[in-house]
């Protein structure tokens, strides 16, 4: 037997005819005209596309040209400032190499050093950028770039991709700048006070550089233009207490030192350090907390390696460092062309074989 099922006429519900088509394209419309407005205003803040957020991924880009011998012979290790400092066209310009840059943002470069001295392939020359109240602790740096020497080993296939994809888009579009995300937006303009002994997003570092291929760091022209920016990046390096290092966990940074740079210079290959300029607050801070006496010194003196302190060179000195860390655009250059000078003069081979054409 058959069951009719007969329909409630109350539910029925008659979809009236729509125009999908039109009502799809005024949807694109709308979202391509809400990016646009929100790209405009991103540049209008002084940010720009080709500048890409640096990652792990961006990271383990280039250590895998240093492990595949992609590379001219130098690699670069450290914190921020060596990052920031160096410039890299310059470098090429004058010895016709290009170094790897591997220096990160709030690390302590020493793991990094065990690493390539642990590399049996690496025999090139390694240039330590040293910012004594990192270099001289246990303190292994932010969080966001933690396990790297697994993760440029095992990244996956799928990360690899992404990161690429990532990378294309920025190229292209400013607004994705990870700085000006709506999120650390709102958590920059809350006016919630932190909580007592936690560290709150208002006490991070905010858009500080700018990062163009081959990791090539530039601090962010806002921060030499505009005061508020400036004085925030001063207040997150604070407080400027000048509370000395631990002399015990100074005295075994330099032992590990030592053995890393023997390990490096007994299969042919050269270590040296260099101190980048610091500035106000922040200098007058690091005598206290890493003395040069109790750390640079020692450091270069256990070690054997060649050592480049800005304070020793008339042409580092004096230079423009906005935000008491980092050197503007401008110094960076001169504190590039400065040290590669001396490099030269010290490692004979960075000396092109034809003088290179100056830059224009």
């Amino acid at each position: 037997m058959t069951q009719v099922h007969e329909q409630d006429e109350v539910t029925v519900r008659e979809i009236p005819p729509a125009r999908y088509a039109a009502i799809g394209w005024m949807a694109l419309a709308l979202a391509i005209t809400a990016v646009a407005a929100w790209e405009c205003r991103m540049r209008s803040l002084g940010l720009q596309a080709g500048d890409v957020d640096d990652s792990k991924s961006h990271w383990a880009v280039e250590r895998r040209k240093v492990a595949a011998g992609d590379h001219d012979d130098v690699v670069i290790i450290g914190s921020s400032r060596i990052l920031f400092d160096t410039d890299l066209a310059v470098w090429e310009e004058m010895t016709g190499r290009k170094p790897i840059q591997l220096a990160l943002p709030g690390t302590n470069p020493r793991a990094y050093l065990r690493d390539l001295a642990n590399d049996s392939d690496f025999k090139g020359l390694l240039i330590v950028g040293v910012t004594p109240d990192i270099f001289f602790t246990d303190w292994p740096g932010i969080p966001i770039f933690a396990g790297l020497i697994e993760f440029w080993k095992d990244e996956s296939p799928s990360q690899r991709f992404g990161h690429l994809v990532w990378v294309e888009l920025q190229q292209r579009l400013a607004f994705l700048d990870d700085a000006y995300r709506l999120g650390p937006l709102i958590d920059r303009a809350a006016p919630f006070a932190d909580r007592e002994g936690v560290r709150g997003p208002i006490r991070d570092v905010w858009k500080l550089g700018e990062v163009f291929e081959d990791r090539q760091y530039a601090l962010w022209h806002r921060i030499e233009t505009d005061e508020r920016l400036r004085e925030h990046a001063r207040w997150v390096w604070g407080p400027f207490d000048g509370a000395p290092l631990d002399e015990a966990v100074i005295a075994r940074v330099i032992d590990e030192a030592q053995q890393d740079v023997e390990t490096i210079r007994a299969r042919g290959g050269e270590v040296v350090f260099v101190r980048s300029p610091s500035a106000g607050l922040y200098y007058e801070s690091e005598q206290h907390r890493a003395p040069r006496p109790k750390t640079w010194e020692p450091l270069l003196a256990r070690t054997g390696a060649f050592g480049i302190h800005f304070e020793d060179h008339e042409a580092m000195r004096n230079l423009d460092v906005p935000e008491w860390s980092h050197l503007s655009r401008s110094s960076a250059t001169r504190f590039t062309r400065a040290y590669v000078e001396l490099l030269a003069r010290e490692v004979p081979w960075l000396r092109p074989s034809q003088p290179s054409e100056p830059s224009t």
